[in-house]
This record gives structure tokens, C-alpha cells and sequence, in this order.
């Protein structure tokens, strides 16, 4: 079982965690929140966790060929919950899945599977960037938004119909409206 401790907080993991998995050639299909209802008489808070399902097409499929049994496992999932100063993330490891179907002869075939799921892990437990004040030699500086930190679900498109029109050509008369006087 793969436990690690990441800095990022539970909220702002999904997107540590797509980035993560896109780098080792991997795919977070699902994303499930998972909400622990609060208990009457209890002082503790209800906590949230989040389950990410990984896909890796090309390690699976050899998986898949070698016993059809670890369809049972496959997907892998991570499971995130929120911690003192960040959040926890825990995956039960492709070796483990070896020892329950009782099958070690698979185990090197599962070894890069483990060290994808590793990688992923790893690479989730920091943040997405870091900012250039953390390094002595930087001076003060005021960076935007990286690569990994845009959305472009509200973006503008080049074009706005079917036909290609550009929204530049829209917006005016393609002449100067007002010559000035």
C-alpha cells in the first residue's frame, strides 16, 4: 500500500493529480467525491475525500493478457483525504494485486505499473509550481499563471459560427469609425 503525504490541499488536488498522471502517459478518468456525513453528538467535522481512477491503456493491457483476473483491480484508484497541512494520498500497489489473485510469477510485469503509480504519487505530493522567491538568487518578482494553472473553459474562440467569421469581423465597420476632425 503506497501512503504519502502531500502539501497541496484537498481542494486544489485534482488538478496536481491530472497533471501528474498526464506526464506519466496516464489518465484520471474519474474523480469521485466521497462525503462523510456529520454525526449527530459528535464534535468532529464530517470530511470529505476524493477517489482519482488512472488509466493507463498500454500497462493494463499487458496486465490483462498475462490474467484477465486483475479486470477486478483495474482501474487503479487513489484515494485523497484532507490532512493537517495538506492532504494524504493512498493507492493499493499492482504488486499487491499479485499476492491476492496468488500469482507472483506477474510480478515483474506489474513492477512498471508500480512505479508509474509511484511516480504519480510522488510528483502529487508537491505542488504544481514553485514560486521563483523560493530560490535565494531571485529577486522579487510577480509571475502569472503557468501552463498547468490555466483554464480555457471561458475562452474566447478564434472563430464564433460555422462559416468561420471572426469576432474581429463582427465588432466593426473595418474602417476607421471616426476620422477625427
Amino acid at each position: 500500500m503506497l501512503q504519502i503525504h502531500s502539501t497541496v490541499k484537498l481542494d486544489d488536488l485534482e488538478a496536481v493529480v491530472r497533471a501528474a498522471a498526464q506526464r506519466h502517459n496516464a489518465t484520471v478518468t474519474v474523480v469521485s467525491q466521497l462525503c462523510q456525513p456529520h454525526q449527530e453528538g459528535t464534535r468532529s467535522p464530517a470530511r470529505d475525500a476524493f477517489v482519482f481512477t488512472l488509466y493507463h491503456s498500454r500497462l493494463y493491457a499487458e496486465l490483462l493478457a498475462a490474467d484477465i483476473r486483475f479486470a477486478g483491480f483495474l482501474p487503479c484508484r487513489v484515494a485523497a483525504w484532507p490532512d493537517a497541512d495538506g492532504s494524504m494520498l493512498q493507492a493499493m500497489t499492482p504488486s499487491k494485486y499479485c499476492e491476492v489473485l496468488g500469482r507472483p510469477d506477474l510480478l515483474a510485469q506489474t513492477a512498471p505499473l508500480d512505479d508509474v503509480l509511484r511516480g504519480i504519487l510522488d510528483a502529487a505530493s508537491r505542488p504544481l509550481t514553485v514560486s521563483a522567491r523560493v530560490r535565494p538568487d531571485a529577486g522579487e518578482h510577480h509571475w502569472g499563471a503557468t501552463e498547468d494553472q490555466v483554464n480555457m473553459r471561458a475562452a474566447l474562440p478564434q472563430r464564433i459560427d460555422y462559416r468561420g467569421t471572426k469576432i474581429e469581423d463582427e465588432a466593426g465597420t473595418g474602417t476607421h469609425d471616426a476620422p477625427g476632425g
